[in-house]
């Protein structure tokens, strides 16, 4: 964060909206990859998207450019778009339907394999490289899935329909929208704190280096690839409306105490795990979307809902930029800045969590009265 900041002479506001530019372009294109998905290929769009990506991080690594360096955030974003509606699209289509949750789960593991191995081994590495010369690593790596994703078996689909790509119905389905806002309101952990500013709240407030603080970060990832099975099973037997609520409380109120209470040292990836376990809702808010489209739609509906959760992104980082900066004309210390910046990541979740309750309600109440 620090470097790229100094790179493009930007302060912690400005450097929000770069970082929310990725979101951006992510949630733009949800929809219009799951409508892509009903007439052609998806090794096609996945080499198309992995493209985008690299040209993204190309364009990053050698701009000095604000603006430029927007552009390539917000390719990046559009590129990455592909990854997790790819991974719905083939469950969709391989794997029985009562069996959707639990694969759903077992692919999120693996997919936040990236994340923690990422972290980590990427700040060593900008420790003693030039972080261009880094991004050029990502840059040939993400030209190398392109070109594998075209050896990926055919997915012809065989149940296409105009009914699968009509993204009318989303907005005529209030539970469906709410439940987007709630994923919306809900993410901000994982997409407002632990890939942005987990790294500098770490660092200013439990004086960590950033090698450390980046470590330490990851347990947030890979509590949510423990958690993500473990959760999704746990659903079966508990509901899932009852399950994402739990999470959502359990989630805000070990965000709370990392804020502003000094948490022992020690115990930090613990609290972080716990961070991780309770994102995990984000699955089960996927699988919840059976609960309110057609089979036949069920792509459409999980685009929308993934729509809403990277826009996330975007809400909180220039959110909690601003009120970094802002926080710091009272001269209060730069830890407790940092905390009640990041005070609204919490308080976010609860309203979300409160939604979820309600949607619960209102689904019980409509399986009775059926």
């Amino acid at each position: 964060m620090d470097t790229m900041m100094q790179q493009f002479s930007v302060n912690s506001a400005e450097f929000g909206v770069l970082a929310s530019m990725y979101y951006y372009g992510y949630a733009m294109m949800q929809l219009p990859i799951a409508f892509v998905f009903g007439r052609l290929e998806m090794r096609t769009v996945l080499c198309f998207c992995a493209s985008v990506c690299a040209l993204g991080v190309g364009i990053l690594t050698y701009t000095n450019s604000l603006y430029l360096a927007m552009a390539a955030q917000f390719l990046i974003g559009s590129g990455s778009a592909a990854g997790f509606l790819c991974t719905a699209e083939a469950i969709s289509l391989w794997f029985p339907k009562e069996r959707y949750g639990q694969v759903m789960g077992v692919a999120v593991a693996f997919g936040l394999l990236g994340a923690i191995y990422g972290g980590q081994p990427v700040r060593s590495l900008l420790d003693h490289y030039q972080w261009q010369s880094v991004a050029l690593g990502i840059l040939t790596i993400g030209g190398g899935i392109a070109l594998i994703s075209l050896r990926l078996p055919s997915s012809v689909r065989n149940h296409f329909s105009e009914e699968s790509t009509d993204f009318l119905h989303i907005f005529k389905n209030p539970a469906l929208i709410f439940l987007g806002i709630a994923n919306l309101l809900m993410v901000g952990v994982l997409e407002g704190f632990a890939d942005v500013w987990a790294g500098p709240f770490l660092v200013k407030s439990y004086g960590l280096s950033d090698s450390e603080a980046a470590g330490v970060a990851s347990w947030i990832f890979k509590g949510m690839m423990i958690g993500s099975p473990i959760v999704t099973l746990l659903a079966k037997h508990l509901g899932n409306y009852l399950a994402i609520i739990a999470c959502g409380i359990g989630m805000s109120g070990a965000f709370f105490a990392l804020l502003f209470y000094s948490v022992p040292l020690w115990s930090l990836p613990l609290w972080f795990i716990g961070l991780g376990i309770g994102c995990c809702y984000q699955v089960l808010i996927f699988v919840a979307a059976k609960d309110w489209c057609h089979a036949n739609r069920i792509s459409a509906g999980i685009a929308f809902l993934n729509t809403l959760n990277m826009l996330g992104g975007a809400f909180f980082h220039p959110i909690i930029g601003f009120f970094v900066d802002d926080l710091k004309k009272y001269k209060l210390p730069l830890e407790l800045s940092y905390a009640y910046a990041l005070s609204i990541v919490p308080f976010c979740a609860l309203i979300g969590t409160l939604i979820v309750i309600f949607i619960g309600i209102y689904r019980r109440k409509r399986c009775i009265s059926s």
